[in-house]
């Protein structure tokens, strides 16, 4: 049996160590030995004998470095490192043991340790094991797939995360520089009827101040023209007597009278006034009973800056989270109603293509929109009625109405859509509901639907 070696494997194992020679070194006599196991061998021995054959080298002899035999073992150290060779037995593992399931050298397969075994050539082997192991790396790279898939959802999410955070600030920072303009407008306000009140009422007292001076003034010269004449010699005074008294005598002026709502009306100014600035408020404020919420809102629909209006346009660059829908160009209420009364109006206006329901959370969640959905769809002059327990059924209506008021009962279990400016009834929904419900907007033409607002009023009990 050919061994792989130019060598056999005795033959690259020092004597002394019967280990691979590390650093051999050639003998005079043509021996070779590790170069630190011979130098030990003479420290021991104290003479410089040559442990196979017991030739004496002489003192003065240098010991050459065997070149070729160190280069030898070298190589075969690196093949039996690699696995490629036997270390027992230093053949080339050709065959593959597929009890042991291990590589194998000729040698070992005759060995007690494999007899009776099964064998492979390795290339035969490695070709099996190769195309089980490419096999195996295919769910591994369908989830590293997915893995990516999901990162880049995931980092569109982040980044859409921060634009939205940024849009909202803006819009939010908006929304209170309007009430604070508001509030300082009526700050303004208020300060200048104050001001003019103040200016208006000084003057008034003003003027009552001088005419009463000049009474005062008469009323004071006629006095002192009076105590002058009784000062004087009695000829004179009998001279002047009778026009002193006759000026002492005139009509005295009228008692003057206290003025009434002189001061400033404080109360009108302070009184209930956070309160009655808020009753103004209605003014610029608005309340709708649903607001759409974005982040349901299907590519191609675009939202109002408020939240409250909804058209068909083209697809934007979104996000897709779980909450988003994708089968129907429809958005959903921010908030659902799992209890309650509850009624909102919708402006559908002249658009061909539109429709409104309600729709259950859990539809929402599994995609299974039909399982979920009640609703009430024009489409092109037809109406029809949608709900999971009956087939699409077509409602007899003669005028299309402008505006559309959608009726949830939870509690009656009724849904009830109608035309407020004809008064009429469009459909009616019956149904045990069990779970929460969200507002339904559907629409694929670019004219708007509009939830409007509610009249505010204020009521004090």
């Amino acid at each position: 049996m050919a061994s792989s070696w130019p060598v056999p494997a005795a033959e690259l194992s020092c004597p002394v160590c019967q280990n691979v020679f590390r650093d051999p070194v050639l003998l005079p006599c043509s021996h070779s030995f590790c170069n630190d196991c011979v130098r030990c061998w003479w420290r021991t021995k104290k003479i410089r004998q040559c442990p196979v054959c017991k030739a004496v080298s002489s003192p003065s002899n240098t010991l050459p470095r065997n070149l070729v035999l160190k280069n030898l073992c070298e190589a075969f150290l690196l093949e039996v490192e690699s696995g490629v060779v036997c270390r027992l037995h230093t053949e080339k593992l050709k065959l593959y043991c597929l009890d042991h399931r291990t590589p194998v050298c000729l040698v070992c397969r005759d060995s007690r340790q494999h007899r009776d075994h099964r064998f492979t050539p390795v290339e035969e082997a490695a070709e099996i094991y190769r195309d089980d192991l490419v096999e195996s790396l295919k769910p591994l790279r369908e989830k590293v797939k997915l893995y990516n898939e999901v990162k880049a959802k995931w980092e569109k999410t982040q980044e859409g995360i921060r634009n939205q955070a940024q849009d909202t600030e803006m819009k939010v920072r908006e929304e209170f520089r309007v009430l604070r303009e508001f509030l300082e407008t009526e700050e303004e306000v208020r300060i200048a009827a104050l001001k003019e009140e103040g200016e208006l009422k000084r003057k008034v007292m003003q003027d009552k101040i001088a005419c009463l001076t000049r009474q005062i003034n008469a009323l004071e010269s006629t006095i002192k023209t009076t105590e002058e004449g009784l000062t004087q010699e009695d000829t004179s005074f009998l001279l002047k007597a009778s026009a002193l008294k006759e000026e002492a005598q005139r009509p005295l002026p009228d008692d003057p009278q206290q003025v009434t709502g002189a001061m400033i009306d404080v109360a009108k100014y302070l009184g209930n006034m956070s309160f009655s600035v808020w009753c103004k408020m209605k003014e610029i404020v608005s309340y709708t009973p649903v607001i759409l919420n974005p982040n349901t809102a299907h590519e191609e629909l675009h939202l109002s800056e408020c939240l409250t209006s909804v058209r068909c346009g083209p697809a934007q660059p979104l996000a897709s989270t779980p909450e988003r829908m994708e089968q129907h160009r429809c958005v959903l209420g921010f908030e659902g109603f799992s209890a309650g009364s509850h009624r909102w109006d919708v402006e559908v206006g002249d658009s061909p293509v539109w429709a409104l329901g309600v729709i259950a959370q859990d539809a929402q969640r599994t995609g299974n929109i039909l399982s979920g959905l009640w609703m009430v769809r024009f489409c092109h002059g037809k109406f029809q009625a949608f709900c999971p327990s009956r087939p699409v059924s077509l409602l007899p209506l003669k005028d299309r109405p402008q505006r559309v008021t959608v009726h949830l009962d939870w509690d009656e279990g009724t849904l009830s859509f109608s035309d407020p400016d004809a008064d009429t009834v469009i459909h009616t929904f019956r149904h045990t509901f069990t779970k929460k419900l969200f507002p339904y907007v559907n629409t694929w033409n670019d004219l708007p639907l509009k939830i409007l607002p509610l009249k505010l009023s204020v009521m004090m009990t």
